[in-house]
């Protein structure tokens, strides 16, 4: 006898959820939430429809970069796990995992990637492309966790299970995860042999997002992976803005377009930088975010390339103070140790040790009584709490080579 969740859903409900897809999949990501929110309220007792609405409006919020509220989506879904179908819980333990690590909760979205891993094995999907994302998100949160070591075997099992895979989206999909978490690992050669590999399964490929992401992760790898091939990742950069403009979610487009402010940097093209990163950051306004950061800091670097220092000075400010909302991570430790050298560079030393004390804190390191922060005997305030708000991993930006 059939489960509950396998039964069809009532009336127009399936055409509708269908509906709801193609929006989401279109990128009209206001048109898909109110879809899928209405399906939800309509439907609470039916979980052939309410667990792929719930879905849904995770993957929406996802798409729209808002990890917290994709997150407790993606958490309703999982709480009817027994009634949503296999892969509504199979979707929904990746994408939690995704956004917890996102958020900077990284011990937590290690237990849910762990779980979901156990879920893919015992429904017989291991070694699928849906077993290679879930190693590649185990090797990601062990990098976050300070544990490169450790992301070796999951990376190394992931591709042990690229030749069993014919499809050639599929294997588009596997090579774009592992080569993703190679990166991560601290191994962009490595990374760069599998983007290679990807593009090659690629050529005559139509999947415009895929081809995106590849695109924007390859033109990354070749700002940061010696020989720096700043005009050739600039071509590459631009591509897959096209290709992600339409398709990709919010995140994927502003990480390629920090990219792409790092190689006009690189090609002493910085008025064309500061022009784009005061456009991002008036697209961004209002949500302190680790890639928002990234795009101050980059503003802050061609500003004083341009010798704006006082430009620079604010934007390290304004920096500073959208970094006090991000949870302590490894990720908020390098934000705060780039700051700590952007502020450096403008002659702010006494805020440059700062940053770089709240570096070692962001770690949950102990330390030493000389590093520690002094103040006035007499001054008994207590210090300020930090505000918690999320963190994600993003590689960082590479520095601008001294003019020859």
């Amino acid at each position: 006898m059939p489960s509950q969740a396998d039964q069809p859903a009532p009336g127009t409900a399936t055409v509708e959820l269908k509906l709801a897809r193609v929006s989401l999949l279109a990128g009209a990501l206001d048109r898909a939430r109110t879809a899928y929110a209405e399906l939800a309220d309509a439907h609470p007792t039916v979980p052939a429809v309410f667990g792929e609405a719930t879905l849904g409006l995770a993957q929406v919020e996802e798409s729209a970069g808002r990890p917290a509220e994709a997150a407790s989506h993606y958490e309703t879904c999982l709480a009817a796990e027994t009634d949503t179908g296999y892969s509504n819980r199979l979707s929904a333990g990746l994408g939690l995992s995704r956004c917890l690590a996102q958020l900077g909760r990284a011990e937590q979205a290690l237990a849910v990637a762990r779980s979901t891993a156990n879920h893919i094995e015992q429904i017989g999907l291991d070694r699928s492309d849906v077993g290679v994302e879930i190693r590649a998100i185990i090797a990601t949160v062990q990098c976050e966790l300070g544990q490169p070591g450790l992301a070796r075997e999951p990376i190394a099992e992931a591709l042990e299970i690229v030749p069993e895979i014919t499809d050639r989206h599929e294997l588009m999909s596997v090579y774009h995860r592992a080569s993703a978490a190679a990166v991560e690992a601290g191994h962009p050669g490595r990374a760069m042999e599998l983007l290679g590999r990807a593009m090659d399964a690629s050529l005559g490929h139509d999947h415009q997002r895929i081809i995106g992401m590849l695109r924007a992760l390859y033109g990354g790898l070749l700002l940061r992976q010696p020989p720096v091939d700043p005009e050739l990742a600039h071509e590459m950069l631009t591509q897959a803005l096209a290709d992600l403009g339409t398709t990709g979610s919010v995140l994927e487009v502003i990480r390629c377009r920090n990219d792409l402010l790092s190689a006009l940097i690189l090609l002493d093209r910085t008025e064309e930088a500061v022009g784009g990163a005061r456009e991002l950051l008036d697209s961004t306004a209002g949500r302190s975010t680790p890639e928002r950061i990234d795009t101050l800091l980059l503003l802050a670097a061609a500003q004083s390339i341009l010798g704006d220092t006082d430009g620079a000075r604010g934007t390290c400010a304004t920096a500073r103070d959208e970094l006090e909302d991000l949870a302590d991570s490894a990720q908020t430790s390098r934000l705060w140790s780039q700051l700590g050298e952007a502020m450096t560079q403008v002659g702010e030393t006494d805020a440059a040790i700062v940053a770089y004390r709240r570096a070692i804190q962001s770690l949950g390191v102990e330390m030493t009584p000389a590093l520690r922060p002094t103040r006035p005997a007499d001054d008994d305030r207590p210090v300020p709490p930090q505000r918690v708000a999320r963190a994600s991993r993003q590689p960082r930006r590479p520095r601008r080579p001294d003019r020859g």
